[in-house]
């Protein structure tokens, strides 16, 4: 049976509370794949598993980054590697959870670390592309690393244009950039579950799930207390801390709070399902509305041992 899985859904789909069953029955350990479940101070904007399901389970990479840090998916794949290759070593099995689609490409497809985009060579060669064409410049790439431009189309401009400003930055060429980000893989292939619900029924569950963060658990102390803190760029981005700022300010009523902040988390977990539909080798399963987290955990259990995920890995790109 596989070693590494991964469990991903939208927000408020119930990942957490299956996760916990499924990693018993797996005898599996959680790594997070949250971009905010991984800062402090923040459990119960981020929805953090709780402290009941942490000691059910042994949870990786949740709750240990101060909120005045910045965090980047480069930084995660740095962390999240290694803890999978211990959970590995002590012969349990891994389970990668969460929602955001980027940390698992990091971690199943790799991620380039070439130099960040630098403006005026960029400009340069989009002047220059739109003067003789992309397919010119393709075979300029075509001359310095034959391995990027068969990937890449002819038409592909800004694929192109990337590849040719890495080499003029770095001297080297970009598949060289690709070759480095492949071997910093997992081994092996990551199995992919992704867990949704009717449209009717998520919306219901965010809406729901929100009127308790703000009435019954405290969000608001929460994010004042937070507000105290020279928060980072990265951290200023999780779901709420934005409108609830704006109610404690005077700016908003809380009515209006909840009705955006609403609206925001359901066109988030719009864009979560966009993004995981283009997961290579993922298979959806749709739980009931009423199905209790135990027997969801116990069918994806099935589901799991049944499964074969293909010998081959898609190809990394930019």
């Amino acid at each position: 049976m596989q070693r590494v899985f991964a469990l991903v859904g939208p927000t408020a789909v119930g990942k957490s509370a299956v996760a916990v069953e499924l990693a018993q029955l797996l005898g599996a350990e959680i790594v997070s794949c949250d971009s905010m479940q991984v800062y402090r101070h923040m459990r119960i904007l981020t929805q953090a598993p709780t402290h009941g399901q942490r000691t059910q389970v042994q949870h990786h990479l949740i709750d240990c980054i101060e909120p005045t840090s910045d965090f980047s998916v480069g930084e995660f794949r740095k962390m999240a590697a290694p803890i999978i290759d211990q959970i590995l070593a002590r012969g349990r099995r891994a389970l990668i959870v969460g929602g955001t689609g980027l940390y698992l490409k990091a971690l199943t497809e790799g991620l380039c670390d070439a130099p960040p985009a630098d403006v005026r060579v960029r400009e340069q060669l989009w002047s220059e592309c739109q003067g003789v064409g992309s397919e010119t410049l393709h075979n300029r790439l075509q001359s310095i690393d034959q391995v990027a431009a068969s990937r890449i189309h002819p038409n592909d401009a800004r694929r192109i244009i990337r590849a040719l400003e890495v080499y003029t930055l770095t001297g080297k060429p970009i598949s060289s950039w690709w070759r480095q980000a492949s071997a910093e893989l997992l081994h092996g292939q990551v199995m992919v579950i992704g867990i949704t619900r009717t449209r009717a029924a998520l919306y219901e569950r965010i809406n729901a799930r929100l009127l308790e963060m703000i009435y019954e658990h405290g969000v608001i102390n929460e994010v004042r207390e937070l507000l105290r803190l020279p928060l980072s760029r990265t951290a200023r981005q999780v779901h709420g801390l934005a409108d609830i700022e704006q109610y404690l300010t005077g700016k908003m009523s809380l009515k209006d709070t909840v009705a955006i902040w609403q609206q925001r988390v359901r066109q988030y977990a719009r864009r979560q399902l966009i993004w995981f539909r283009q997961t290579p080798n993922l298979q959806w399963v749709e739980l009931p509305h009423e199905e209790p987290p135990w027997e969801s955990a116990a069918r994806l259990a099935d589901l799991l041992r049944k499964v074969r995920i293909p010998a081959t890995r898609p190809e990394l790109v930019t």
